[in-house]
């Protein structure tokens, strides 16, 4: 298993083509990306604490209970953007004559996220050393997001994570070169297309905090 997970990270291309000899799996794929959704789930949580703190007593317990479905929101969103991202893949790839089943789509694309995963806690970890210097108040609540945007280690960590995003995006080329039997053009523009607009639009969003 771990060998298999450093290859993806690794070697994307030699995976995907030992893969393509094999019978569609999707229990790993659904397994990174419930650890993708906890990872968020802990985010949210982490979040939630420290508006908690900020909030009279009467309210805190209905915030708690916001929390507890905000936690749960974001494991089914984490399973919501890799249908998304595989469709979006399946969709563009269709018009380069791409050939392959969805599924298998869907089993590559989850290992792309991987990185994702990686970046993630990078950002955990950079919230939980920067919300203690974090002050929130109920008169004021979009000074917290204001703050946290602010905040250097949380910038670093957006650098970071469009880092990360790049290297999901290395991934998934060869991901849908093999999964659509696409050339590595047609593999490049299936994935660069979306994921450079994304990352045109994060690199545009943390200048707008820095400046």
């Amino acid at each position: 298993m771990m060998t298999s997970i450093l290859d993806v990270l690794t070697n994307p291309d030699q995976f995907f083509e030992k893969r393509m000899g094999k019978d569609i799996d999707l229990r790993i794929p659904a397994a990174i990306i419930l650890v993708v959704g906890l990872v968020g789930a802990a985010s949210a949580f982490i979040m939630l604490q420290k508006v908690i703190a900020g909030l009279p007593e009467e309210a805190a317990s209905f915030a708690s209970i916001g929390g507890i479905v905000g936690a749960f929101s974001a494991i089914v969103v984490a399973f919501i953007q890799w249908l998304l991202y595989a469709g979006i893949f399946y969709l563009i790839s269709s018009a380069f004559s791409g050939e392959g089943p969805f599924k298998r789509v869907l089993e590559f694309v989850a290992y792309g996220f991987i990185p994702t995963i990686v970046g993630s806690l990078i950002s955990l970890v950079a919230m939980i050393q920067a919300f203690p210097a974090i002050e929130f108040s109920i008169d004021n609540p979009e000074l917290l997001q204001e703050m946290i945007l602010s905040n250097p280690l949380i910038q670093a960590s957006s650098i970071i994570g469009i880092i990360f995003t790049i290297w999901s995006a290395n991934i998934w080329i060869f991901a849908l070169l093999h999964a659509r039997n696409l050339s590595s053009k047609h593999a490049l523009l299936t994935v660069g297309i979306p994921i450079g607009l994304f990352i045109a639009y994060s690199v545009y969003n943390l200048i707008g905090t820095l400046t």
